[in-house]
C-alpha cells in the first residue's frame, strides 16, 4: 500500500474564506444584478455617501423587521438589499473614505469614556471646572 503524505501549507494569519456561506449571499447577487441594470455595472464602486447608504440599509432593515420579505421596487429579498448596503459600507470604509459624510462628535472621540447623566464627559469637567 502506498504511503500518502500531505503537502505543506503555510496558512497562518490568512483569511479563512471557507467560513463564508456563499450560497447565503445569492440574494445579494440578485440585488447587484438588478442594480447593474438600473445604474450600470459596478456603479456603487464609484462611491456612495455613507449616510445615504446607511439610510437605505435602515429602510430595508425596518421593512424586514416589520415582517416584509421582499423589496417593493425590485421584488427581491430584503436580505439581499441589506447585505448589499452592508457591503457598500465596507467597500467605502476601505477604498472610498472621501465619501464618509458622517457627522463625528469630536467631544465624544476625545472623552475618557466617563459620561454624566447629561452626556457630558466627566474628565473634561475635571479639566474645565
Amino acid at each position: 500500500m502506498p504511503i500518502i503524505t500531505k503537502g505543506s501549507r503555510y496558512n497562518a494569519g490568512k483569511k479563512k474564506w471557507s467560513l463564508v456561506d456563499f450560497n447565503a449571499l445569492e440574494p445579494m447577487i440578485d440585488v447587484l444584478e438588478f442594480g447593474s441594470k438600473k445604474y450600470g455595472p459596478n456603479n456603487w464602486k464609484k462611491g456612495l455617501k455613507v449616510t445615504e447608504t446607511i439610510d437605505s440599509l435602515i429602510r430595508h432593515l425596518i421593512d424586514y423587521l416589520n415582517g416584509e420579505d421582499t423589496d417593493k421596487e425590485s421584488g427581491l429579498p430584503l436580505t439581499g438589499h441589506i447585505l448589499c448596503n452592508a457591503m457598500f459600507l465596507a467597500h467605502t470604509e476601505r477604498f472610498n473614505k472621501g465619501f464618509d459624510d458622517r457627522v463625528k462628535d469630536v467631544n465624544k472621540t476625545k472623552c475618557c469614556g466617563d459620561w454624566d447623566e447629561n452626556g457630558v464627559c466627566k474628565c473634561k469637567l475635571k479639566l474645565n471646572p
